[in-house]
């Protein structure tokens, strides 16, 4: 939690598929922590079962220490329902539905954020996740699919599942990451909800959620994403460079014992992690990073990297 005026703001870290894994939530939590809770990447069944990739990432014992909330993507009742059964099976009974992925991939699927324009889909998941006993529910979504009122479409069907919150992000599935938040569609929606709203989208750092909770006291919680990514620490007051050395080696530590792919595939993953992370990286160095063929080539390249974190722009903001 962060204190924010007079009130305790729970904050809670988004699920980025390709990043927020169980490496990196236990990196994160051991250097830096201050997350209340951790969104897992949305898990989802293909060929008939439930991706053994995403129960591995979810396993209690690889999560040990951290509050983790499984996420859940699919249209069809029954595959949800399975996804829901393996949780449960692992002792989760708190689970999110994803509403909110933008991907076309997935969204032209009418699944995440492209279920929003199915009113009819919507209602038959929810129905079919209400039947499950003892499970509570949580809902990430957008404002919309492609057009930003079509949560007004959604929000009546939450009484169906009773949902413990609703994480919103202000743009609709077309815009992905991109233009201008709609604030207008959010302050209805906050306003309409019967249940309590969870404010997610372009926060990246302390003094944003400050602002954010400033302009809608009613919340009591946010949802970070891409700026923890992109600054890990965001949320711990005191850092030093050490700690992004640190925290580092524990992801080149932890990807090394879970990735089965060899040298390559470690590389590429690493290399995919810089995507989002420190992006204040010299424009050289991010390049040295991307050019890395070998481990030794890529630890060469990210420890000079690494070196000049006391140098990048956000460092230097937080320790004014």
């Amino acid at each position: 939690m962060i204190q924010v005026n007079d009130k305790q703001i729970t904050v809670l870290a988004a699920p980025l598929q390709g990043v927020t894994d169980n490496v990196w939530r236990m990196a994160q939590h051991e250097v830096f922590g201050a997350v209340d809770a951790y969104y897992a990447p949305f898990m989802r069944v293909e060929h008939g079962e439930v991706r053994r990739k995403d129960l591995r990432d979810v396993d209690p014992e690889r999560n040990e220490g951290t509050t983790l909330i499984p996420q859940i993507l699919a249209c069809q009742p029954n595959h949800a329902l399975m996804m829901v059964d393996a949780l449960k099976q692992r002792g989760y009974h708190r689970i999110d539905i994803n509403l909110g992925c933008p991907f076309p991939p997935i969204a032209l699927h009418r699944k995440g954020s492209g279920m929003l324009a199915y009113p009819d889909l919507t209602e038959a998941l929810f129905q079919a996740l209400a039947t499950v006993e003892d499970v509570s529910y949580s809902v990430k979504m957008r404002i919309g699919w492609d057009r930003n009122d079509q949560w007004r479409d959604i929000l009546p069907l939450m009484d169906i599942i009773r949902p413990v919150s609703i994480t919103v992000h202000p743009r609709t599935g077309k815009q992905q990451y991109k233009g201008e938040l709609d604030i207008e569609q959010f302050e209805a929606m906050l306003a309409a909800a019967s249940w309590p709203v969870v404010y997610n989208g372009s926060l990246y750092t302390v003094e944003d959620i400050h602002q954010t909770v400033d302009r809608y006291p009613a919340l009591e919680a946010v949802m970070v994403g891409s700026g923890l990514a992109a600054d890990p620490g965001m949320l711990a007051p005191d850092t030093a460079a050490d700690d992004y050395r640190r925290f580092h080696d524990l992801l080149v530590d932890g990807y090394t014992e879970v990735l089965n792919g060899g040298e390559a595939q470690l590389v590429r993953h690493l290399q995919d992690i810089w995507q989002t992370f420190l992006p204040d990286t010299d424009h050289k160095l991010q390049k040295a990073i991307r050019k890395s063929h070998t481990i030794d080539q890529y630890q060469n390249a990210a420890a000079a990297a690494l070196a000049s974190v006391e140098n990048m722009a956000f460092y230097q903001r937080k320790h004014q």
